[in-house]
């Protein structure tokens, strides 16, 4: 356990370095629990079984006018995934698929942040890790908008949406026989849904 801790603290504070520098730039805008959704879809034989993370942790520095400038970084709890089955839940959260006590943690840094093609669309490059197996990810997303909090002026809310496909094969989770089998697809969907706050700046 000692030697997982140590390999995850130094992912962390390698993958961090650059979201550190994007931090102090600018105000870091946090998560909406309340108000945030992980959620995936994937082929079950016939019909796609949907689920989500009821967990996401983690911070965004981003301006729209800037986006190079921006950075993301986001954690989630793998024991928070829900597919309202608690067997179903019980077996993802084992050495068969995510191994959670193993592996407690999914997270996603960037590296840099691009325009997209139209005012709202950028995408973030970054790094997925999943099992302590780290690949490149491309996550297009929408800013759907920044604005005064209307229940509390002293803070700023913004929103994102975000969508992507990722192949749970390449990361270890679930072995080839659920896919070789036709009982499980190794294609998952992610919508991602987000307001996230920070304090106002004082107006001078």
């Amino acid at each position: 356990m000692k030697k997982i801790l140590a390999a995850w603290m130094m992912v962390t504070v390698v993958c961090g370095a650059g979201w550190t520098a994007a931090a102090q730039q600018d105000g870091a805008w946090s998560f909406d629990p309340s108000h945030t959704s992980v959620t995936f879809t994937i082929q079950h034989i016939l019909a796609k079984v949907a689920g989500t993370f009821d967990e996401v942790q983690g911070q965004v520095v981003f301006d729209p006018a800037q986006p190079e400038k921006g950075a993301v970084r986001v954690v989630i709890p793998v024991a928070s995934i829900n597919t309202r089955v608690e067997k179903r839940d019980a077996h993802l959260r084992s050495s068969d698929f995510f191994d959670a006590e193993k592996f407690p943690v999914m997270t996603f840094m960037s590296t840099h942040i691009f325009p997209g093609k139209t005012s709202a669309d950028f995408i973030a490059q970054g790094t997925l890790t999943i099992k302590n197996i780290s690949r490149p990810l491309d996550l297009p997303f929408i800013h759907l908008g920044t604005k005064v909090h209307p229940m509390d002026p002293s803070k700023e809310i913004i929103g994102f949406e975000a969508h992507a496909t990722i192949n749970r094969l390449e990361f270890g989770v679930g072995n080839g026989q659920f896919f070789q089998k036709g009982l499980i697809g190794k294609e998952v969907f992610i919508s991602i849904y987000v307001e996230m706050l920070r304090d106002r700046a004082p107006i001078k």
